[in-house]
């Protein structure tokens, strides 16, 4: 459905159904898509969100109000994002390789991974791989089911 990527992440759906997120790290990009949940083709590509930092976008999770809930790999952050794509919000952590979020009730958890470079940066390294759990004050949303019945072949 997009070819080629490099390091693809979060992929969801606006509460709507009609519009498809998919976030592609190494572009540090959130793209959009028009969705039809009929055929489960995507058109009109756009830029849903860009993050203008060092770190790169990684997982993310969707909360009850339609804000995404960005883990920033690199910079160890997850930012909250408004469902017109603009930056309302962020949580800050004691690593720097963080990769993604998942609500439990009103916590946000979210997975990290080891730092890459202990010498140079040991704070982060001393939390890296940690598991961290933030109360954000909001549920996520409700997990539905998806199947993929076609994709690219190559």
């Amino acid at each position: 459905m997009k070819h080629p990527v490099t390091i693809p992440n979060g992929i969801g759906w606006m509460p709507d159904n009609k519009t498809l997120l998919f976030t592609h790290s190494t572009e540090n990009t959130i793209f959009a898509y028009d969705f039809s949940p009929t055929t489960g083709s995507i058109s009109n590509e756009r830029v849903f969100y860009y993050h203008n930092g060092p770190g790169d976008p990684d997982g993310w999770k969707m909360d009850a109000h339609g804000y995404i809930w960005q883990a920033v790999y690199g910079e160890g952050k997850v930012l909250k994002i408004s469902t017109e794509g603009k930056l309302v919000g962020e949580v800050e952590l004691p690593t720097r390789n963080v990769t993604c979020p998942c609500f439990v009730g009103e916590e946000l958890w979210v997975t990290s991974a080891e730092e890459d470079e202990p010498e140079k940066n040991p704070e982060s390294a001393r939390f890296g791989g940690a598991l961290f759990r933030v109360n954000v004050g909001v549920t996520g949303i409700k997990e539905y089911k998806f199947r993929l019945d076609k994709g690219i072949e190559i």
